[in-house]
């Protein structure tokens, strides 16, 4: 200790000023060293999120107390809680589907981009607008679109697009009403798609049957029968507790119609069956004055003489009546 005090009062201040400066650097930079080995790693999260998406997964991870931080349209958290946290966030429905729209479109430049790039690229966009689209309605949680492209062949006219839609509800299964609004949404987005062309695929209840399927009795009864079990299982379910009720429900769709042709006969009243009218009119002439040579000649005097005229007219109706008759 002595040594250092008298190497220490050796120095003059220039030489003091420097000593303690890297003194002062060095002890500065084991400090850092010490932080960054004991904080934890970070590791990317998600990235390329919307704003809205974006915030309910930081609003989430504030909720949680989780440590994480954010780079641009990134989200960083740490290592060792990166794939627990993407569980939790996946089972509280974040971050939403939203998908990617025109915004494809964006990226691409004139040169050097095919049409089968193109066209790749506006399908994609296509699909991920529609997926926006249906993610508005409050029952949805996550929906997926796919649209298969006809083909463009010269000699098959009637070759037509199709499209399936995946959805997954927030509870229970989607509504046969709400998968008809989903069919035509879908069809009136694609030129020549009809509704019957799509497909809708609940995550819960499977394939929903389509607008001709429905039209079935055994689909009408099934679809029936299920909307029962669900109404009646909820109010159950109220009264003992989720999953504690079993509710099965049957439904015989009847189908029968009947025709009925009625035909009265009113003996008061009595109506015309037929009508005939007959009319006769006519016009002769008659020569007149007395008759002489002259008159049998074809040119002679016989003009002079005057001539005579009669008319005659007849008219003639029938109306047979009869027992009036009406049919319904």
């Amino acid at each position: 200790m002595q040594n250092l005090i008298t190497l220490w009062q050796a120095l003059d201040a220039k030489k003091r000023a420097i000593v303690a400066g890297a003194t002062i650097a060095v002890f500065l930079a084991v400090m850092a060293l010490a932080r960054v080995a004991g904080t934890p790693g970070l590791s990317l999260l998600y990235a390329g999120l919307q704003g809205a998406a974006a915030g309910d997964v930081v609003a989430a991870l504030e909720q949680d107390g989780v440590v994480f931080e954010v780079r641009g349209d990134s989200i960083y958290v740490e290592t060792t809680k990166r794939d627990s946290l993407r569980m939790v966030l996946a089972a509280q429905g974040l971050p939403a589907n939203s998908g990617t729209g025109y915004e494809l479109l964006d990226g691409l430049s004139g040169f050097g981009t095919t049409s089968q790039m193109f066209d790749a690229a506006y399908w994609r966009a296509k699909e991920g607008e529609i997926s926006r689209t249906i993610l508005a309605n409050p029952l949805i949680r996550a929906a997926r679109v796919h649209i298969a492209q006809a083909p463009s062949k010269p000699f098959q006219s009637d070759a037509r697009a199709k499209a399936s839609i995946t959805v997954s509800t927030l509870a229970g299964g989607l509504p046969n009403n709400q998968a008809r609004a989903l069919r035509h949404l879908v069809a009136a987005a694609v030129p020549g798609m009809v509704p019957a062309d799509v497909a809708v695929i609940d995550a819960v209840a499977g394939l929903l049957p389509g607008e001709d399927e429905a039209a079935n009795p055994d689909a009408a009864g099934e679809a029936r029968a299920a909307e029962l079990r669900k109404n009646v299982e909820r109010l159950l379910e109220a009264r003992v507790g989720p999953g504690k009720a079993v509710v099965e429900v049957a439904v015989d769709v009847v189908t029968e119609s009947e025709a009925i042709t009625e035909r009265t006969f009113d003996p008061q009243g009595r109506v015309a069956i037929s009508s005939e009218t007959e009319s006769r009119s006519g016009t002769a002439t008659q020569p007149g004055g007395d008759v002489t040579v002259a008159s049998n000649l074809p040119e002679g005097d016989a003009a002079a003489g005057d001539n005579g005229k009669s008319e005659n007219t007849e008219s003639r109706e029938q109306r047979p009546e009869g027992v009036g008759s009406q049919r319904l």
